[in-house]
């Protein structure tokens, strides 16, 4: 087991956490804005280009899996020139990227190519790549404590930003809130960066503050316990163990649970009877909820194995999907929806869980290219659910056929997670 006594050198506060505060900072902002913010641009963006709601979720699913689609080169990136090198020009490209699309952007192949090839290039590889890695290079005790503090802070933007964005909307226009957009990343989110420090060992700390590397105790040819240093997985390693690819496989079944569901979370409520500024709020209470749930298992996470929380809250996102699909708000069965908003807002908050388990199971030498190959291998995901829910949705006029792989989807990888034990770490020679 790893001897945890080590403690920190310096009566300071550990860097570890000016890292944090700074990134969560940045991600308030580039969550609200673009991984939760963007389902309140949907009905907007398709009314004002008169697309349909296929056409639209597609360009919105493509932003959502070009993170994936380009993980294993972001990751490579990353472990070769540290990851202040990808975060500082993604964010000025996502900036410029919004005053593209605040005022040139009047069709939907301007639409498709702004939005995929600057603004989501730039989101994807600053935050879904970068900043995570960034992170993980920080922390081993307290990992999943400090990744889920940033994803936390994800969901407030999302509680704040979003009802923001929607009233934008409403009272002026969705270009408004683009061409805000952009000033946010440029002036919110960039000045943050001075403070991103690549890895501990460039300032002369080590993860977490302490003094030495952890330690392992292994039975010795006696016997008796010794203590050893651990170290990395390899790429080649991590892939010859059975708890990665079920981490795999989990990750990838509950983004086909979700993703199709949260691109067009609001189109949804509004077809179950929902207004539009209703489901912008319930949505933002969801986020709200999110933050909550994401600090307490962020804090258990440390304590708890990662496998078993994964399993619990997938299995409450099936039993929110199911409720979501029932659920209607003019019938009497508006608590069903209500019952949704909480599930989800709970069960979503674990999905950070993925990336501290990742960490600790296979440490911080490859976490970039190992997370990288995790979200390539769902990439496909991230475009066909969406666009199958829009599909649904224009030719059955609800999206009830899409919450079916929903709930089978959410249930499923429940039970890859359950299935998941730790590898067994490695020594130093």
């Amino acid at each position: 087991m790893t001897n945890d006594t080590t403690t920190s050198p310096h009566p300071r506060i550990f860097y570890g956490w000016w890292m944090v505060l700074a990134c969560s900072s940045m991600i308030f902002f580039a969550s609200g804005i673009f991984f939760r913010g963007f389902t309140v641009f949907v009905p907007a963006i398709r009314d004002s280009l008169g697309l349909t709601q296929a056409q639209t979720n597609l360009i919105f699913s493509l932003a959502r899996a070009e993170g994936g689609l380009e993980g294993p080169v972001a990751g490579w990136a990353i472990d070769r020139f540290g990851n202040k090198a990808l975060l500082v020009p993604g964010i000025v490209i996502a900036g410029i990227g919004y005053f593209v699309l605040a005022g040139f952007v009047n069709s939907y192949w301007s639409f498709a190519l702004v939005y995929l090839g600057v603004i989501s290039l730039g989101n994807s590889v600053a935050f879904q790549h970068a900043m995570f890695a960034g992170i993980n290079q920080w922390f081993r005790r307290r990992r999943s404590f400090a990744i889920s503090t940033l994803a936390a802070v994800s969901s407030l933007g999302g509680l704040i930003l979003v009802p923001v964005m929607s009233l934008v909307i409403l009272n002026l226009s969705w270009r408004w809130a683009i061409a805000g957009a952009g000033i946010a990343y440029l002036i919110g989110i960039l000045p943050f960066t001075l403070l991103f420090k690549n890895r501990p060992e460039d300032i002369g700390l080590r993860p977490d503050g302490d003094n030495e590397p952890p330690l392992i105790q292994t039975p010795s040819s006696t016997e008796t316990y010794g203590s050893v240093r651990e170290r990395d997985y390899t790429v080649k390693e991590a892939l010859r163990t059975r708890a990665y690819w079920l981490l795999l496989t989990g990750a990838g079944l509950r983004q086909l649970a979700t993703i199709g569901i949260l691109v067009s979370l609001i189109p949804i409520l509004q077809s179950k009877g929902v207004g539009l500024q209703m489901a912008a709020n319930l949505t933002g209470a969801m986020f709200g909820i999110n933050f909550v749930s994401r600090m307490t298992l962020g804090y258990f996470g440390d304590k708890w194995p990662k496998s078993w929380i994964l399993g619990v809250t997938l299995a409450l996102e099936s039993l929110g999907f199911l409720c979501l699909f029932l659920g209607s708000w003019n019938d009497g069965r508006y608590f069903l929806l209500i019952i949704f908003v909480v599930l989800e807002g709970l069960g979503d908050g674990a999905g950070i869980i993925v990336w501290a388990a990742l960490g600790e199971y296979y440490g911080r030498v490859k976490f970039a290219s190992l997370r990288g190959i995790i979200t390539f291998s769902h990439s496909w995901v991230m475009i066909a659910m969406p666009v199958f829910a829009g599909w649904a949705y224009d030719h059955y006029g609800n999206f009830d056929l899409a919450l079916i792989p929903a709930v089978g989807g959410a249930a499923t990888a429940s039970i890859c997670f359950f299935l998941i034990k730790r590898p067994t770490p490695l020594i130093r020679n």
